[in-house]
């Protein structure tokens, strides 16, 4: 059942309860009102009758008197007068106004309790003289003003309706509009757009509809540059592997395979002291191709974070940086027990400062770079990385490296910042992380 089906059937029940309610208070009125009058009528009756019956006694002619009484009694719609004779058998009566009489079922409900009232004749002769009710005329004009009534609320609950079905259906008409962008967007078109309009409410949604496709088509835009950004950098690393091993490596294997060749001429020729030197030449090379082959696979995986823990790894990775720019200045600020760091966040920290030491080198042109990390009371471990140089990080995180790192201080319950890198001038990457348990309960 569609909603605005729904809403329909719902105002008009409620506007059949509240006519049934209404008809109902005012057939209980109604019969109350009947009551009261056929009592007074019969009041009415009783006081006609008395002052005819005071002078009843000097007639010479009663009954034709009391004929003449009843026949007063005749078109009355309330009461119904009739003389009986001694016997109990019925004399005269008078005749109340024809109507046509209302449904039985609809005539007992308006049929109140008044009795009837008997009075004796003052003359011999004669039975009482009884006014009874008459409910039929009163009954038959209740029923005529229930038809109406019924007639005027029928016609409002289906005029009602029919406004209503017609209101709905234009205020809820953009609700279609809005799923078939729902159903566009869901399958990927982000392009997909509403008009805003109808009541504030769906308009207000039409345009949070359009702003959510916006902010999707945004970021589908962005990931696809990241992507691509992402490949070039693995080409990149993949180029600077290759080249590392073209250009270190390589030269001193073929190194060795010459020196490995010449020991082998100089053990033939009987020249043991030449072969010796020989030998000892390709240890030293095949040690300086292992501490290569080693510092790749720092590159890769920081083995230190792992054997050594993670002060001693990020001193390693500071005095990498140290080797290759012997112009800047490299100071260290690290906990003395690394054991206070909930084990879980070493890696992201070590990523943190490594990616902004990579940063701070590439594009800040420092001359100074600080490195701290600390905990920050007993909730909170910040790691930040300062520089004096002059150029500004990607503070809008457009750069794969800080969006890498947002990514891994997020999934650590953290947050990352780019910040005035005071007193040094230049700028600060400060991750916040939760330690300990606030870590753990966030994981679980």
């Amino acid at each position: 059942m569609s909603l605005r089906l729904r809403v329909v059937l719902a105002i008009a029940l409620v506007l059949v309860m509240s006519s049934a309610l209404g008809t109902a208070l005012a057939g209980w009125r109604a019969g109350q009102t009947l009551k009261e009058e056929l009592t007074a009528a019969l009041a009415g009756g009783r006081q006609t009758v008395a002052s005819a019956f005071e002078d009843l006694p000097a007639s010479r002619r009663p009954e034709r008197d009391l004929r003449a009484l009843i026949a007063t009694f005749d078109g009355n719609r309330h009461v119904e007068a009739a003389l009986f004779r001694p016997d109990g058998g019925q004399l005269i009566a008078s005749h109340p106004i024809p109507v046509k009489p209302a449904p039985a079922w609809f005539a007992a409900r308006f049929h109140p309790p008044v009795a009837p009232v008997r009075i004796d004749p003052p003359v011999p002769g004669f039975g009482p003289l009884v006014l009874s009710p008459v409910y039929a005329n009163d009954v038959a004009a209740t029923w005529a003003e229930f038809i109406d009534l019924a007639a005027v609320l029928t016609a409002s609950v289906v005029v009602s309706s029919i406004l209503m079905w017609l209101t709905v259906g234009r205020a809820t008409a953009p609700l279609a509009e809005f799923s078939r962008a729902f159903e566009r967007i869901g399958s990927g078109d982000y392009g997909a757009s509403v008009e805003p309009k109808g009541p504030l409410e769906l308009a207000r949604l039409g345009a949070a509809v359009n702003e959510m496709a916006r902010r999707l088509a945004a970021m589908q835009t962005r990931n696809s540059g990241l992507e691509a950004q992402l490949r070039t950098l693995q080409d990149e690393e993949r180029a600077d592997l290759a080249r590392d091993l073209h250009d270190e490596i390589g030269p001193h294997l073929f190194a060795a395979n010459v020196d490995a060749a010449m020991a082998e001429r100089l053990i033939a020729a009987g020249e043991g002291a030449e072969a010796v030197a020989t030998v000892r030449a390709i240890q030293s090379g095949v040690g300086h191709i292992q501490r290569l082959v080693r510092d790749i696979l720092g590159r890769l995986r920081p083995a230190e974070l792992i054997e050594l823990g993670l002060t001693a790894a990020i001193g390693e990775l500071v005095a990498f940086w140290r080797a290759r720019r012997p112009a800047i200045t490299f100071d260290l600020s690290l906990p003395a027990d690394d054991t206070l760091i909930a084990a879980e966040l070493h890696e992201t920290l070590y990523r943190v400062v490594q990616e902004g030491l990579t940063n701070a080198v590439r594009h800040g042109r420092p001359s100074r770079i600080e490195v701290e990390i600390a905990l920050s009371g007993a909730a909170e471990v910040v790691a930040r990385i300062t520089d004096d140089g002059a150029g500004a990080p990607d503070a809008e995180g457009s750069g794969f490296g800080l969006i890498g790192m947002r990514e891994r201080v997020a999934a650590a319950r953290g947050r990352l910042s780019i910040e005035r890198g005071r007193p040094l001038g230049g700028w600060s990457v400060v991750a916040r992380l939760p330690t300990g348990a606030i870590a753990a309960e966030a994981a679980a």
